[in-house]
């Protein structure tokens, strides 16, 4: 019997991912429908291999609805220290705080934006 090759099966899975990811983004103002199932599908790939789908990529759609961002809407909340996008769809509200800059990681920037 041969054994699978699970680490060949993941990568192949992540690549997969990031092209139906990259697809949905392009397709939302042509096909919604279809962006929507563009994402469906990179969901029960990152499931069925137990791959953790990237931060950059899940703030592209709705958490609920699963349709990717088109009309939503942001808010800052300075106070909290968080972002809210509203996802006009469904109404979901998706909360990612903010976190402060450490002194170090400021350092450095300070020292690239000098040169």
């Amino acid at each position: 019997m041969l054994r699978r090759e699970k680490r060949l099966e993941r990568k192949i899975a992540k690549e997969r991912i990031s092209i139906l990811l990259n697809m949905a983004d392009k397709m939302k103002f042509e096909d919604y429908a279809l962006a929507r199932r563009y994402v469906e599908l990179a969901k029960k790939i990152a499931m069925r291999y137990r791959i953790r789908i990237s931060k950059d990529q899940k703030r592209n759609f709705c958490k609920k609805c699963l349709y990717p961002y088109r009309h939503d809407r942001v808010r800052v909340r300075v106070r909290k220290s968080r972002v809210m996008i509203t996802c006009l769809n469904c109404g979901f509200i998706r909360r990612i705080p903010i976190r402060p800059i450490k002194s170090s990681q400021s350092k450095k920037i300070n020292e690239v934006n000098k040169k």
